[in-house]
């Protein structure tokens, strides 16, 4: 039994649609995914052999497998690119929340007190109740308009005397 065969331990594909629909999402699709995925089941329902149909779609066992599994559960739907509809992990701060941070370091910003992330990872803690990781408050500082800043670093055993004759006056 040829390593491209699709139904190698799995069942066969079952079609609810004929080739004709396929090639017509094929047609007019703009997503390269949802268009691979319409040529591989069009190629398929017109009776070509499983192995031409991989041959022409790239697709491996593995991913064929996924494809049809897809389009059993979903229908038409599963031909498309599902990524676009995932918005990701949901914010960490909302707006008001993400506001009154930057309100609370502008206006000690104003009284001259300077914030640090550990400093911020606390007034969340204690504010909203919400446990955020360290990098991400400098994330927050950042979109608040301000950048963790530390001084320059001075060596121990610098004189201040001797760096100060030394700079050139111009």
């Amino acid at each position: 039994m040829p390593d491209w065969e699709i139904n190698k331990f799995y069942s066969p594909v079952k079609f609810q649609h004929q080739a004709d629909e396929f090639w017509a999402i094929y047609r007019v699709s703009t997503c390269a995914v949802e268009r691979r995925r319409a040529q591989f089941f069009a190629l398929l329902a017109e009776g070509r052999s499983e192995g031409d149909v991989m041959d022409i779609t790239q697709y491996g066992v593995r991913s064929a497998r996924y494809v049809i599994d897809r389009y059993h559960r979903l229908g038409l739907k599963g031909l498309s690119d599902g990524r676009r509809d995932n918005r990701g992990a949901p914010r960490v701060l909302t707006a008001e929340e993400q506001q009154a941070l930057a309100a609370q370091l502008h206006a000690d910003f104003e009284q001259g007190v300077v914030w640090e992330g550990k400093r911020v990872q606390e007034w969340i803690k204690e504010q909203f109740g919400k446990e955020v990781y360290l990098g991400r408050t400098y994330e927050f500082m950042r979109a608040a308009g301000f950048s963790p800043q530390k001084p320059r670093p001075q060596h121990v055993k610098g004189d201040p005397a001797a760096k100060e004759a030394f700079t050139t006056k111009s």
